[in-house]
């Protein structure tokens, strides 16, 4: 134990020595006596405590003290870590300057390979058209200021140094929406030992996607996401996909993609351009846009929005069915726009405000909207029609030659038996009256009419004249009667006429206008199902 405790003595005042003289080997030296000391000390104490038996762990034996003080300088500052490592990071970035390009001449650019792993598309925001998305933004490059031979340091062939310590290219989110261009998140970069180093840092995007509604809720959207170095031009640094493809079809790796709620993805591309500002026409900027396509999943818009939106639909053309004398036909139709206007409000929340095209279920509820303002309006003159009365209104020969014997059957209704009588006009029921003469009552109706009451007694000339006004007020109060009830029968024929006409404009009108959308005929597969992972764990 005492000759470890001395030789441990002896390599700290070299090591201590060299490091006032600032000898070559000052960095070995410290290392080695710091390896060796604090490993013997721990072991000289471990074996005092042995020794001590059960007493070495009460705290009134300074034994215990001295274990942990060794303890600790075992784990501080690495003491016990890989000394060739230490030794290789410390040339490595002795007088390296993280703020030059890391070439060997002016005229070498410095090659960069940037790839994009998607890891969740986290929100597409409508309203204030942002895509938010969680990334691994994967950079190699090479640096030859960071080679070593793995021989001469234990086989060393990786390492990683924080990438605030090297030279990491300045590539930037030109599209972005929150403000951070540029890669904040500072994580170890892999340098390997032939100066290739490979930098992927997480990195949670919110980036501009302008949002097409024209198809909302069946809509496909396509954003991008355009990155570039912002300080080097291309005679600088020649920014490449990680494929060395100028178009990817596969450009974005989704291995590790966690399948999205609400979006699928159907495509994802990846494109280098090479750009001449008006700026610098003389110096070419390059930069790789990433494009991904996704298609709404349309479920959640089907129950909530759509259904209920074509329910609204098909209960206006319950108002014709209703009889216009029950009191709540025009209570329903109002009943309808209401709820009309509440899906309306809904609807502006979810959508961003744009001017320059009506989104899929807009024009479907502005259809709507005039089916049941149409209805309103139709119900209004069908009340007014059916509580007619002959002494306001007359109807003319057309109206019932119209609707008693052209439009019923057109629209699956009988001939009315009153239609014979409302028919006929005043000469007919006059000439009806004289071939019906047979009949009582008539032929002392008509005999009232012909006599003269001049030869009679008072008395019987005010009983003539009382039957005279009795039977004419009779004839008038049926004729009243048989003209209502021919306006009544005017108001059917009209409701029935339009609920054909709204059942026909409703199917037609939800099938074309809910049809009209690319993506519910477009039955292709999402990509995630391929090349994710997480695609059927997330599904089980």
């Amino acid at each position: 134990m005492f000759t470890k405790l001395v030789a441990s003595r002896l390599l700290v005042r070299k090591a201590a020595l060299a490091l006032d003289q600032n000898a070559k080997d000052t960095v070995t030296l410290c290392a080695m006596a710091k390896l060796f000391a604090t490993d013997t000390c721990f072991d000289i104490c471990n074996q005092a405590l042995q020794m001590h038996g059960g007493y070495g762990y009460i705290k009134s034996t300074s034994v215990q003290q001295y274990m942990r003080d060794c303890r600790v300088h075992q784990i501080l500052e690495e003491i016990n870590g890989n000394v060739e490592a230490k030794l290789l990071l410390h040339e490595l970035m002795t007088d390296y300057n993280k703020f030059v390009l890391p070439v060997q001449s002016v005229n070498h650019i410095v090659n960069v390979s940037l790839g994009l792993k998607l890891s969740q598309l986290s929100d597409i925001d409508e309203r204030n058209q942002i895509m938010t998305t969680n990334v691994w933004l994967e950079h190699e490059w090479a640096d030859y200021k960071l080679t070593w031979d793995p021989s001469q340091y234990g086989g060393i062939e990786v390492v990683e140094i924080p990438s605030s310590d090297i030279w990491v290219p300045d590539v930037v989110l030109y599209n972005n929406a929150d403000g951070t261009y540029e890669v904040n998140t500072i994580t170890k970069a892999h340098v390997h030992w032939n100066g290739t180093i490979k930098w992927n840092p997480p990195v949670i995007y919110k980036s501009y996607c302008a949002i097409n509604i024209q198809y909302y809720p069946f809509d496909e959207q396509k954003c991008t996401l355009k990155f570039g170095t912002w300080s080097h031009n291309g005679n600088l640094v020649a920014l490449n996909h990680k494929s060395g493809q100028i178009v990817a079809d596969i450009g974005v790796d989704l291995t590790d993609y966690y399948p999205s709620i609400e979006w699928d993805i159907l495509s994802a591309t990846a494109v280098r351009h090479v750009v001449l500002y008006d700026c610098c026409k003389d110096d070419p900027y390059y930069d790789v846009t990433f494009t991904i396509v996704i298609r709404r999943k349309p479920l959640f818009y089907m129950v909530n929005l759509v259904i209920p939106c074509v329910n609204i639909a098909f209960l206006t053309i319950l108002v014709f069915c209703l009889p216009s004398d029950c009191g709540e036909k025009l209570t329903l139709s109002i009943s309808i726009f209401v709820a009309l206007q509440v899906f309306y409000l809904l609807l502006i929340d979810l959508i961003p405000p744009t001017s320059l095209t009506i989104s899929l279920l807009g024009t479907y509820l502005l259809f709507t909207l005039v089916l049941v303002n149409a209805s309103i309006f139709i119900t209004i003159i069908t009340l007014n029609i059916h509580w007619r009365h002959p002494n306001t209104h007359h109807m003319p020969n057309w109206v019932k030659r119209w609707f008693f014997q052209i439009i019923p059957p057109f629209i699956f209704m009988s001939k009315p038996h009153i239609a014979n009588a409302i028919l006929q006009t005043e000469e007919d029921q006059g000439k009806e009256g004289l071939e019906n003469s047979d009949n009582n009552l008539t032929r002392l109706n008509n005999y009232i009419k012909t006599i003269s009451i001049d030869k009679y007694p008072p008395i019987i000339q005010q009983a003539i004249k009382d039957i005279r006004y009795i039977s004419e007020t009779q004839r008038e109060a049926q004729k009243d009667d048989l003209e209502r009830e021919g306006w009544r029968f005017i108001a059917l024929v009209i409701d029935r006429c339009f609920l054909i006409i709204f059942i026909i404009l409703t199917i037609t009108g939800s099938f074309i206008i809910l049809l009209s959308a690319p993506s519910i005929r477009d039955k292709s597969d999402p990509i995630e199902r391929f090349y994710s992972r997480h695609y059927n764990s997330q599904l089980s």
